[in-house]
């Protein structure tokens, strides 16, 4: 077996691996519809500090990170990458608060970017990021539930 077949062989078996994991994962996620909840998170407001956001986890499981879900109803953990002029966060923090957000702990960093909602089928969840200007210690984002609509 020449050297170029056992790479081969090991690059296809690295494919399938990480495949199978996304095919068989079980996520909530479905088919746009009538029978499913859109989650959405942009565009953003600006002008009313609301700041678009990314999906990047679903009840503590990785995706790809998306702007929109359609999700079965039921009530998700979601987790978010928060869009600012310069980047998404955590990856980027705006200006002013890179030395917050590297100062606090994990759980704060969870918790400003995660949001727990329970969605119904035909309805669209407007999800951003909203930006709180008197936060001066800590972080002065929060994910919040912007809209519902029918």
């Amino acid at each position: 077996m020449s050297l170029r077949t056992v790479f081969g062989l090991l690059f296809s078996a690295v494919l399938l691996s990480l495949a199978l994991p996304l095919s068989a994962s079980g996520l909530p996620t479905t088919s746009p519809g009538e029978n499913a909840a859109k989650i959405s998170g942009i565009p953003g407001q600006f002008d009313q500090d609301l700041h678009p956001v990314r999906f990047v986890e679903i009840d503590g499981r990785n995706i790809q990170p998306r702007e929109v879900l359609w999700l079965e109803p039921g009530r998700y953990e979601l987790r978010v990458l928060i869009e600012t002029r310069r980047g998404f966060m955590p990856a980027a923090a705006p200006p002013g608060i890179r030395r917050n957000w590297e100062r606090a702990g994990p759980a704060a960093r969870r918790e400003a970017t995660t949001i727990e909602v329970e969605v119904e089928a035909g309805k669209t969840y407007q999800i951003r990021a909203r930006y709180n200007r008197e936060e001066r210690r800590g972080i002065p984002y929060s994910t919040v539930l912007w809209r519902v609509e029918d």
